[in-house]
């Protein structure tokens, strides 16, 4: 039995082909962007603009940002990023403003309220927390003028502070 033969129109496979690229090219894109992912939303105004060389996305109203573990949520938020679209630094205030960090295991997440935060994202994370600020941990509660955490190391500073030490469990 013969069959006949098959002449592939090459317009629909050159279609095809870029199609089948692209796709696989934004799934690599999707990827990368996953990585340092981050999100961000508010009830009001929003305004973006390039201030030195910075994109500058500001927030109004209820604001809510996210990257990756952390959250972020306050009144006013601005936000900068670099010539590559990487976030630099968050401004948030707000009555109070509020940090969250969500943890990896079963153990209770990382809080902060404070008057103004300034979180400094990179290879080194730091939170600021400026005005009336409260910092809590596992077996750490804080409450000073202005306190200072390093996201990866774990390492908290303050100013004028008053806490609480309670046991841990491991």
């Amino acid at each position: 039995m013969k069959f006949p033969a098959v002449n592939p129109d090459l317009t629909k496979v050159a279609t095809l082909l870029g199609v089948t690229l692209l796709l696989g090219f934004g799934s690599v894109t999707l990827a990368q962007e996953s990585t340092g992912a981050h999100e961000y939303r508010a009830d009001g105004e929003t305004t973006i603009e390039t201030v030195n060389g910075l994109r500058v996305i500001t927030l109004r109203d209820n604001v809510f940002v996210r990257q990756n573990d952390i959250e972020l949520a306050g009144d006013q938020a601005i936000l900068e990023y670099n010539l590559d679209n990487q976030l630099q630094t968050v401004r948030l205030t707000g009555s109070p403003a509020s940090f969250q960090q969500l943890p990896d295991g079963e153990s209770a997440p990382l809080t902060g309220s404070s008057e103004t935060i300034n979180y400094y994202a990179g290879s080194e994370s730091v939170v600021e927390f400026i005005g009336s600020a409260s910092f809590n941990q596992p077996g750490t509660t804080l409450q000073c003028a202005q306190i200072r955490h390093v996201i990866e190391s774990g390492a908290t500073s303050g100013q004028a502070c008053s806490g609480s030490l309670s046991q841990q469990t491991n």
